[in-house]
Order: structure tokens, then sequence, then C-alpha cells
């Protein structure tokens, strides 16, 4: 088509002298866009050809761009140019100036699929007039009696018929076709199936029975292969579950709602299953105190006795400190013991060695115990005392600690993966198989969450000084240390002395009142109010003469109108004190810790755990930190503000001597840092720097069974699809005969397969095709139990599945668009000949939807047209929903397709999976598993049983 003049002037009848329908503009925007981003060559690609741009400038840009993406090269101005370049078509294009321009030019990239539904919208329209007006010439010539034009006047309607329907361009290739042309191609397919014994030229799916019903899986098929979601893998419905703003439970979380994930970051809920009843229960309790019901199949991430012995390496011995620190060490040991022996403190050891010796100084005077104490002055803002500290031999002491440095770690190994584990499992391995029975299994703590600084009403440090030593009724203090008082004084807090030994008020800084020059004579002052604008000295009277009248002053936080520098009454009695602040975040009377200090910024939660621990904490010799109070609401807080600092903590309680029954308890929170957590000097003296092995993890000491709760599982959309429950915030993690076709399809029958899966990382489908294929425990891979056999086996099949044409992509939230792109991206490369999705119901389309059903049913459409599309067999897992779970018999059936009944209606093939000892563990067709084909378009219906092998993560045929 040849290109108007777009700036021409009509000379003519406007019907006669028109533009072509076109959108330059957004050809333009289209083309930025796909040379600003990877995915909206995605978006743009789905919509428009080279043939629907207007200007041919514009269509070697499209082609260029797209020989660049099909590559898997980077399209941008650059190599779009030197692709142009090497075409010699780049002075076609308009130069290498023009690609920066269309650059420019584009508003936004997000928008390109818009743009480019503009595009081929007017594309459209240009192949409409064009059509016409073949048709206007078409009905000319059959009048005229032109050569160009023969046949009847039918022939002719056909032709213009065809004119229009050329219109769309549609992507398939075949058209309407005889059957006189298809009964050859029948007959062929009929001896080949013959000449196979029954198989088909479909895909083999592995499963004898299967295959010969269905002749295998055929191009252009969608095979729903459904059951119920994870087999289990479900907690209790009142099981806490920490939020970036609080709480939830279980039972209330929805899809979209933000929970916490083990590195301690917010992570979204993608999917949440139905409540499950009937299920097999375990209460699951950890060494801190804390017991979670959860049910067999619910996986945690833990690491066990074999593999933090065996993982991890070391080369040669080593120490904690260097050589040259160890060389000092027994230099000054060697002098000390020539010397008569004195007495020394810790501090001072320390302050002569050096504060890399804190640690070893503090574990052997613990050791070899003190030969006395000594009196030492503390000079205090009110009174000075005397506190009485321990005091050590100086000879023994270094000799001790010399010896210690000098003595190289013995060096037990960290495992450096977590196994993913079962409760069942857990229960079965919940102690190690020697002599002292120790504990297995151990959960790692939580990573400090991260979250986001927030405006609180107190400084973080005075709230917990307050908590820890304040009185209950009044913003008054009990302090003994100015180092307390002067870091409250630093954070704008007044600390002023009351009656009584070593009490303090505390109060809101005044602010000083601001110079201001008097407006008649210019004189500075400081006025007593607001709105007094004159220094007083004969000027208040002719300050009406240059100035109109005072602007009132108002409350700062409300804006009405005030007298003086206060606030309102209202807002002064919510904010106005220190008191009114601690009455209205309600700790005055009831003493805890509100849930925006627990949920701010690390560092605001250190502040707060500093204020705490000074007023009313203590280091222990051992290296513990501890806290304790009579309040058990106050204690469980601080437990909940140490656990998400990544530390473990466990809460203790014994009986003291109290003015009543609630005081005569007292909870103390016990936990060991590595970094140091008292503000006080004095206090972080005494407290061991480094932690030992496994105060960064939890063990769990008991499983048991308990009677079936209702139960309910999420995922969460992080890369180790791991949350965190339970008040003390416990990581815990969130499809098998679906890869086991895909793993057929690729090993044993060489066809190229790819597997998108939402559900499950690259690592974990890589163990379970180990396992399957090798016959290696799955269990014993992930805990590191593996024999020489097993490395043989794994060894052995490690080529085969190397050179097995198989793809993974375990892309997070993997959309049908991207989903499509890749799937033609390896149709075409690779030719690859079946599609597995894992899962359906986890997939999103990032657009609004009036209902989820709605949108499930568009991606079963999507997945039906894409195995029209590219001619392959599409095997999509789905859900179902918890119908099996209130029948006897406990067997799906068709109707229990999850959210949406277009799955049924676009597959091809359905496949429900039962497994009878889920729900009967003490059934006599215990590992064995049904495949009902629920809906078969081409073949009978029937039920097929299989052999589940759970420690190998596959099925198989059942034996003959």
């Amino acid at each position: 088509m040849t290109l108007a003049n777009e700036s021409r002037v009509a000379s003519g009848p406007a019907e006669y002298d028109r533009t072509p329908p076109q959108a330059v503009e957004a050809e333009q925007s289209v083309l930025g866009a796909m040379m600003l981003s990877k995915d909206a060559i995605a978006d743009a690609v789905e919509v428009v050809r080279p043939g629907d741009f207007y200007r041919p400038a514009h269509q070697l840009v499209f082609d260029a761009i797209l020989d660049l993406y099909g590559r898997g090269e980077p399209a941008d101005p650059i190599t779009v140019s030197a692709e142009l370049t090497r075409a010699g078509q780049l002075v076609r294009a308009g130069g290498a100036n023009y690609l920066h321009t269309l650059v420019n030019t584009v508003p936004t990239a997000a928008n390109a699929g818009y743009y480019a539904q503009i595009v081929a919208e007017r594309a459209t329209l240009r192949r409409l007039v064009t059509a016409g007006t073949r048709i206007v010439q078409m009905g000319y010539d059959t009048a005229s009696g032109s050569a160009n034009i023969l046949g009847s006047v039918d022939d002719v309607v056909d032709r213009a018929q065809a004119e229009v329907y050329e219109i769309t361009e549609r992507r398939t290739s075949e058209d309407y076709v005889h059957i006189e042309s298809l009964l050859q191609t029948t007959l062929d397919e009929i001896d080949k199936i013959s000449a196979t014994g029954g198989i088909g030229t479909g895909i083999p799916t592995g499963f004898h029975q299967l295959d010969e019903i269905t002749n295998g899986l055929h191009p252009g098929q969608m095979i729903t292969v459904a059951g119920r979601p994870g087999s289990g893998k479900a907690l209790a419905l009142d099981t806490p579950l920490p939020t970036p703003t609080g709480w939830t439970t279980m039972g209330a979380v929805q899809v979209g709602d933000f929970l916490l994930g083990a590195d301690g970051k917010p992570t979204c809920v993608v999917a949440a299953t139905d409540v499950m009843h009937g299920r097999p229960c375990f209460e699951v309790e950890f060494s801190d105190g804390t017991v979670i019901t959860a049910d067999a199949e619910h996986q945690w991430r833990t690491t066990t006795r074999a593999s933090r012995r065996t993982s991890g390496s070391r080369s040669g011995l080593r120490w904690t400190l260097t050589a040259m620190c160890r060389d000092r060490a027994a230099r000054l040991a060697a002098s000390y013991a020539a010397e008569p022996d004195e007495t020394i403190t810790i501090t001072e050891f320390v302050s002569e060695l050096g504060e890399d010796f804190r640690t070893a100084v503090q574990k052997e005077a613990w050791r070899i115990g003190s030969v006395g104490r000594a009196p030492r002055p503390v000079r205090g803002s009110v009174r000075a005392y005397t506190w009485s500290t321990p005091v050590y031999s100086r000879r023994a002491l270094s000799a001790a600690v010399a010896e210690r440095v000098h003595r190289p770690i013995s060096g037990w190994r960290r495992a450096q993966r977590s196994a993913v584990v079962t409760t069942a499992q857990i229960a079965t391995t919940l102690r190690c198989a020697t002599a002292d029975r120790r504990l297995n299994h151990a959960v790692a703590c939580t990573a400090p969450l991260e979250l986001p600084e927030r405006p609180l009403p107190l400084p973080p440090y005075l709230l917990g000084a307050w908590l820890g030593d304040g009185a209950s009724s009044s913003a008054t203090l009990t302090c003994a240390d100015d180092q307390i008082l002067d870091r409250i004084r630093a954070e704008g807090i007044a600390v002023k002395p009351v009656a009584g030994a070593l009490r303090y008020r505390l109060q809101f800084a005044q602010t000083e009142r601001s110079v201001r020059a008097c407006e008649v004579c210019g004189r500075e002052f400081h006025p007593a109010l607001p709105q007094v604008r004159t220094c007083g000295q004969s000027c208040g009277g002719r300050v009406s003469a240059v100035s109109g009248p005072p602007e009132m002053p108002t409350c700062p936080d409300c804006g009405i109108r005030v007298y003086g520098w206060r606030r309102c009454t209202s807002c002064h009695a919510k904010r106005g004190t220190v008191q009114a602040v601690l009455r209205t975040i309600g700790v005055l009377g009831d003493k805890h810790i509100p849930a925006e200090y627990l949920r701010a910024s690390e560092a605001q939660r250190r502040a707060l755990l500093a204020g705490l621990l000074d007023t009313d904490g203590f280091a222990t010799a051992g290296g513990s930190a501890e806290f304790g109070v009579t309040s058990l609401r106050l204690a469980q807080d601080v437990r909940e503000l140490v656990v998400s600092l990544g530390y473990r903590a466990a809460l203790r309680s014994k009986a003291v001597r109290g003015r009543t029954p609630a005081s005569s308890t007292c909870y103390t929170v016990a936990f060991t840092p590595a970094d140091r957590v008292f503000g006080l000097d004095r206090k972080a003296v005494r407290q061991v720097s480094a932690t030992r092995s496994g105060t960064r993890s939890r063990y769990i000491t008991d499983v048991r069974p308990v009677e079936s709760v209702p139960v309910r599982c999420v995922q969460v959309g992080n890369d180790d699809h791991m949350y965190l429950a339970g008040r003390t915030m416990i990581p815990t993690h969130n499809s098998t005969l679906a890869l086991d076709i895909a793993r057929n399809a690729a090993v044993k029958h060489g066809k190229p397969t790819v597997i998108f899966s939402l559900e499950m990382g690259k690592l974990e489908i890589m163990m379970r095709l180990f396992s399957a294929e090798a016959g290696v425990a799955l269990q014993n891979m992930r805990s590191g139990h593996m024999s020489d056999q097993d490395w043989t086996r794994l060894a052995r099949r490690s080529s085969e599945l190397a050179e097995a044409p198989l793809y993974i992509d375990d892309s997070p939230n993997l959309t049908m668009m991207e989903i499509r792109s890749k799937a033609r991206r390896l149709r075409q490369r690779q030719d690859v000949q079946l599609i597995v999705i894992d899962y359906l119901q986890l997939m999103t389309s990032g657009k609004r939807v009036e209902s989820r059903q709605q949108e499930v049913s568009e991606f079963s459409r999507s997945m039906k047209l894409l195995a029209k599309e590219l001619d392959v067999p599409v095997v999509a897992l789905s859900q179902l929903n918890r119908g099996p779970e209130q029948r006897t018999d406990k067997r799906p059936l068709l109707s229990d397709l999850r959210e949406s009944g277009s799955i049924e209606q676009d597959s091809d093939m359905v496949l429900l999976v039962h497994r009878p000892d889920l729900y009967e563990p003490e059934t006599e067709r215990a590992g064995e598993a049904d495949l009902i084909i629920a809906k078969h378009r081409n073949g009978p219906t029937a039920t097929i049983a299989v052999a589940f092998q759970g420690r190998y993560s596959r099925f198989a045929d059942m034996p003959s």
C-alpha cells in the first residue's frame, strides 16, 4: 500500500479524497514501548502484525524487534539500529535518531497492549476500505464484462465474501476441508493404531491401562488432572499467623492478605484451601513451649542431626581468635605467672586484653569462680552508692583464658540446606537412633522482621524504660542510672525529680518561644501569648495603625481556636502530656506493648527492647539476657518482641512473694543474642557477645496424635514458600501424577516437554524426578541419609536426565499471557510436544474481574485455545473442592472441580485422583490410588487402579 500524504488539503469532495484510517502516534508508542520493555513485546505480538502498521518504516522496525526477541536478544534503540544496519534497512526506517525519538515519545510501556489494540483496529479499518474497494471494482468489472472477472454472479459474491473474511487474518492455517481429503489420513491413523497394538499416535502417559483407553494424549487436547489440594498440608483454624500489622488466624486469612515470611519480609497469600475435615492431626511441640496443631501431611523445613553433622565443609583446624590475639594472651599469662598474684574484675581484665577477649573472659570467669567481692562506687544524679562486684585471681584467669583461646574449635557443622518433611515423617524420626535418644529435628528461627519505620506516639526507648520500672498509674519512673536518664532526655523528654528517692516525672520538653520583633518599634522581645505583637514599651496603642487585627492561635492538632500556646482541652487530654499519651495508647494501668510498637521498624524495636532490659533485665554468666516481670501479658509481648528480632525466646514462670495473688508469679523471658541488646554499659559488660550453636533454632520435642480438627492451608508468593505460624513465629512450608506423565514423555519417549510450575520450585521438581527415576527415597535425599547405593543410582540416572528434553519454569505469579508467549517460543525453537501447568487455581490475570470463577473460566478457555493453536496436548492440574470430604466413600466426582464449571466444559479429558489410604490409613488398599476418567470426549470413562509409591514420589502401574 502506498503511503498517503497526511498533510495534503482536500481539493474535491471529502468522500473522494480521504486519508486511510491510521494512528501514527499509537504506532510510535507501540514501537517505543517494545524497545523499553520485553513484557511490552509479549503484549504487542499477541495483537498486531507487521502489516498492521500504516507507515512502512514502522513495519521495518517491528520486524527487527521481533527478530531480536525471537533469538532471545534484548531489543533497544542500539540493538534495533544494528539489526536494521545489517539488513540494509536503517535509512528506510528513518535512521538511528528516529529510533530514539520513538522511545522518547511513548507515555508508558505498561499500556503497550492498549496502543497495539488501537493499531490493530485502524489496520482492520484499512483492510475493510481496501476490501470494499475491491468488491466495488469487481461489481463494475462484472457488469462491463471485464476479462479479469470470470464466472457467474454467485462466483463474484463468493469472492466478495472471501475478501471480507480475509480482513481478520485468522491465525489458524487450516480452514474448512472436504471429507474426501480426510479419508486417507483417517485410514492411516487406524492402521498405525492396529500396528501398535491399540496405542495411537498420542503421547504415552506411562500407564498401560490408561493408554489403552485414551490412546495417549493427542495434540489439541486439554487434559485436566484434579485432586484435593496438596493431599492435606494444613494447620488448625485457630493457628495464629503474624501479619505486618498484627495477627490473624488460619481460618480468617484470605487470598490477597499479607503474612510474614521466614525471611522477615511481608509476603502475599496467593492461594487458600477450603476447610478440610477428617484429616489425621498431630500436636507438634517445640523446645520453646510452642504447640501447633497440624495434619499428617503438613510440611516443615527442618534440619536433622545427620544433616548438621555431615553438611558444610571444614578444612584444617579453626580457632575463635587470630594467631596474633592468641600470642598476646599467652604472653600476658606468662607475665602474670611470674608476678605476685592479685585480684581483678572482668572489666579491668578485658581492658588489658582487648574487647576481642570479652566472651572468653566471661566464660572462663564463670567457670573458675570468683575469689571474693570488691566495692565499686556508683554515682547517680540523686545519691551515690557502692556496688559490690566479684573479683578473680589474675593469674588463674589469665591462664584459663590463654588455654581457652589456644584450644581449636571442635566444630559442630551447620546444615547448609534444610529438608522439607511432613508431620508424619517427623513423628517417625523424632529422636535419633542413639543411646541417649537425643532430639533430631530443628526448625530455624525467623529472620528479623523487615518492616517500615512508624510514627510512634512516644519514643520506643522511653516506653520500654517506663514498662520496665515505671509506675503503672502515672508517668513516673524509678531509676538510679544517669545513662538511662540521659538517653531519655536525648529523645526530647524532660526528666524531673519528684518526692521520693530515685523517682522522676516524665514530661514533654517545653519548646522555646521564638524571639519576635515588635511591629511598631522593631525591638526584639519574647511574647507571652501568640497574639502579642508589640514589646509593651508604649507600642501597644499604636499597633492598630501599622497592622490589622492579630491572627488568633489555633490548636496544632485539630485546628480550632485556643488561648495561649497549648493545645485545645480535648487534644491536650490525649496528647498534651506523657501521661495523656500513655492513657491514649492504653498502657496506663495495664502495662503491655501496643501492636504498633511490635510492628515498628527493626531499629525502633531494638530501642524498645533496650529500654526494657536496661530497667528490668539482666545478663547471666552463661550469656543469656533475661527480663522478669509479674505481668503475664507484658511477658508475652516481650517474648513476641524478642522473637521478631530473630532470637529464640523461652518463657518461664516461678512463684514469688507478692503483695497480691496476681503479683505472686514471676514470668521470665530468656534469650541468647549474638549482638548487643543492652543500652546500659554496666549491663552490656556482662553480656556474652557470641552465641552458642543451637540458639538460632528450636527443636521439635514431641509429635503426638490428637483428635481430628478442621484444618486449612494457604500458599504464599515468596520464593521459598515459607510463612510464619504460632505466637513464637515458627517458619512453616506450603502434584505428583502430572509430573509422572511429563517424566514419561520426556525421559522415556524423548518428547520435548515443558512444566510451568506455580507451586514447586525447580529444585523441588528435580528432587522428585531424581527420586522417581533412580528409585531413591525422597526423604533420604532431603534428610541427607544417602547410602553409597543411592549415590550410585543417582549417578547412573543423571546422564539420562541431562539428555531428556524437559524444560521447567517456576517463575512466580505466572500469567496466562506469559505462559502462551513462552510456550509459543518453545514450540518454535524446541518443537515442544507436551505442556504441563501446575496448577490452574494459582494463576492470576492481574486484571479486575467480577469473580474468581470468571477468572478461572478465562484460564480454562485460554488453555484449550493454546492446545489448539500449538497443536499439542496441555495437561492442567486443578483442585477439587471439599465435596469428597463430606462423602462416606471420599471418592471425587466431576462436579467437585473447584471454582469453575468451565474446566469441565473445556477439557477433553478429566482425570480425578483418589487415594483411599489418605482417609483410612488401615485400609486394605494402602499404597494404591484410583485414576478416575470422569470425562473422555473421545472414548469411554473408567476407573484405573495404580500404585502410589510415596517414598519415591511417583505413581506406577499395578504389578501383575
